[in-house]
């Protein structure tokens, strides 16, 4: 490898950093949008779509319709998934906290090779096993079910988290199925679908949704469309884009290690900005889940 070469990679390397901690602030940005779940998720996949749209036909790439044709049953499922991914997300830090949602969503590594031995047939080997009983054991002490019972706000918010976990994994397994699409064209129809989806279920469901509170301050209203439009148009537009071009090049175990710094950023934030605090015993749980996904990250990786 020469030194442009080299040069290239530690950029890429800088950048996939900063992009992985942008996605950390996620939770602490959707704290401020006073909108129901299903409503930031509806505005985030149009501005999403819309910017990835814009970006595509800017830079000369032209919007392969065909492409979509030929995967629609798998570009469905997967945009489907992703609107439900979101939701339940977002719901797991309005119920519990940024933290308590952060740390169970990344439990998606475990479900992920959960979902790859139905699907692919691929073996779990006792390494992979123990990983995933260490995070059962930290799913347990997060949600404190021991102490506070199935019914406490934080119980539901690790099960939003989980189920949104459940649907992220099953969006990168249906992922392999779709076969000679271009990466820009994928996201362009899961993030429509994802917001179709969105404004089908509120116009059927809650058609306030679209709005903001009617009593909402007008400091309060700037500031959530400040957020909302930093979520769609940042976050998922620009972010995306760079993050698919950044993990391209570089290897897959740089990949997986960059990864959690997602976690520790919306953790570090969440207790310095919203003061979340967690019990020793949830913050131990949430050593254990991150600890867990990241040895099989690892494990996979060296696979």
């Amino acid at each position: 490898m020469n030194e442009e070469e080299r040069y290239s990679i530690q950029t890429e390397k800088i950048k996939l950093t900063l992009i992985y901690a942008a996605f950390g602030t996620i939770g602490i940005v959707t704290h401020f949008i006073r909108l129901s779940s299903p409503g930031i998720v509806f505005y985030r996949a149009i501005l999403g779509s819309l910017f990835i749209i814009v970006a595509a036909l800017l830079s000369g790439r032209t919007i392969d319709i065909q492409s979509m044709k030929n995967n629609f049953p798998v570009l469905v499922a997967t945009g489907f998934f992703m609107g439900l991914n979101w939701v339940l997300q977002f719901e797991a830090f309005r119920v519990s906290s940024v933290a308590i949602g952060t740390v169970c969503y990344n439990t998606m590594p475990i479900f992920l090779i959960i979902f790859a031995s139905i699907f692919f047939k691929e073996k779990i080997t006792l390494k992979t096993l123990c990983c995933i009983i260490v995070a059962i054991i930290g799913v347990v002490l997060v949600s404190n079910i021991m102490s506070l019972g199935f019914n406490s706000n934080i119980a539901l918010g690790c099960f939003y988290g989980l189920l949104g976990a459940i649907f992220y994994a099953l969006i990168l397994i249906y992922n392999r199925k779709l076969d000679n699409i271009k990466m820009h064209d994928k996201i362009i129809f899961q993030f429509s679908f994802s917001a179709l989806l969105m404004a089908i279920y509120i116009l059927i469901i809650d058609k306030n949704a679209f709005w903001f509170d009617k009593n909402i301050t007008n400091n309060d209203l700037i500031i959530s469309v400040i957020c909302i439009l930093l979520l769609g148009l940042f976050h998922t537009g620009f972010c995306y884009i760079h993050y698919f071009n950044a993990v391209k090049r570089l290897k897959a175990e740089t990949v997986a290690i960059l990864t959690f710094i997602d976690p520790v950023v919306a953790l570090f934030l969440s207790f310095f900005l919203l003061k979340e605090s967690m019990t020793p015993l949830q913050l131990l749980g949430s050593i254990l889940i991150l600890s867990a996904a990241l040895a099989n990250e690892l494990l996979k990786t060296k696979k």
